[in-house]
């Protein structure tokens, strides 16, 4: 059980679907929304195996009072099942939530033939370019779901259905978006640095969109700083508010840019050599007005741009211990790393050595 977990933890354990692996005609794991699936009265759990026999294939299945769509995937000589609950038929749906999950889906039995193939590459002792040319193949998928994202965090802004509000920790999940930032920086080779005034600060907002808007600001920040540049972010906190920012080493912004650099109406954002960034700053832009903040763009004369967020500190009736930053329908994949999928080298791509 420890084995299975040391594999399919870091990748499935904090899926917002139920997963399930078995190996051996046995249930060896699950993700803690599985293992509360299992308890309900109207599941039952030899269905697992039975639909374990239909491997590729989405299989939708009436259980009680809920409906799932399930896939399944070989996997390491057992089976890896995908549970995800079909919502009731008059119930409103997001225009591309379903987009999100397919792709989703399509990266994780991608991640299972990438494990298959790289065991089968090592054995035979082959090249590093098919390593190169398998990891660059995730790169795009990543970037995929990166483009599907953007455009399902636009049309939510647009239809204001916004994620609820409630109490977490901002200074924790700033700190630890940048310290994922700073090793994929350096793979990018970029400087990353982060300060902070505070070790934690108590925050009541939507922790989904204020992560959306702290993806676009790092991640445009990276890719104006370019190859041997630098990025400083800092957090600080102080009467009432609370003030992130972000400065890179890049070109700066020309001038006749900075109109519309929060329109959405151009085409790039920062810029960085032969591609902008679509519609990251501008959804930054409207996610920070809905918390009652403001997001600015600064140019120095000399190059360098320094993005700068304030925010009014609203102050939750609680803090939940487990403050896991949760962010929203990515389940195990890094939103850091698909952030920056078109612009780190393919070895961040690489499948992760299991433990044997």
């Amino acid at each position: 059980m420890e084995l299975f977990s040391s594999r399919l933890e870091p990748l499935f354990g904090a899926f917002p679907e139920a997963v399930f692996y078995l190996f051996g005609g046995q249930l060896v794991w699950r993700n803690e929304v599985g293992d509360m699936l299992l308890g309900e009265d109207d599941f039952p759990a030899e269905l697992l195996f039975a639909l374990a026999e239909h491997p590729g294939e989405a299989v939708e299945v009436a259980l009680g009072q809920h409906a799932y769509r399930v896939t399944a995937s070989p996997m390491d000589g057992g089976d890896l099942l995908i549970l995800r609950p079909l919502p009731d038929a008059d119930a409103q749906k997001h225009p591309f939530s379903h987009s999100v999950y397919r792709m989703r889906e399509c990266l994780s039995n991608f991640t299972a033939v990438q494990w298959k193939m790289k065991r089968m590459m090592d054995h035979r002792q082959l090249t590093e370019e098919f390593q190169k040319d398998m990891a660059n193949q995730t790169r795009l998928v990543y970037q995929m779901l990166r483009l599907t994202r953007q455009a399902e965090l636009t049309q939510e802004l647009n239809d204001k259905t916004f994620p609820r509000e409630e109490g977490f920790d901002l200074a924790m999940v700033c700190e630890g978006m940048a310290q994922e930032a700073a090793w994929l920086a350096d793979l990018a080779g970029v400087r990353f640095t982060y300060t902070s005034n505070v070790m934690n600060l108590g925050f009541q907002a939507s922790k989904s969109l204020l992560t959306q808007m702290l993806l676009a600001l790092v991640s445009n920040a990276i890719r104006a700083a370019g190859t041997d540049g630098f990025v400083q972010m800092k957090f600080h906190a102080e009467n009432g508010r609370v003030i992130i920012s972000l400065k890179d080493s890049g070109a700066g912004i020309p001038e006749d840019r900075m109109a519309t650099l929060f329109s959405g109406e151009s085409a790039e954002e920062i810029p960085r050599p032969g591609e902008g960034a679509g519609l990251g700053l501008y959804n930054a832009q409207r996610i920070a007005a809905l918390h009652g903040g403001v997001l600015i763009a600064q140019s120095g004369q000399d190059g360098g741009t320094s993005l700068v967020v304030s925010l009014p500190i609203v102050t939750p009736g609680s803090v939940p211990a487990r403050n896991n930053p949760g962010y929203d329908n990515l389940g195990g994949y890094s939103p850091v790393l698909i952030e920056l999928s078109d612009v780190l080298p393919w070895q961040a791509f690489v499948p992760a050595e299991k433990e044997e």
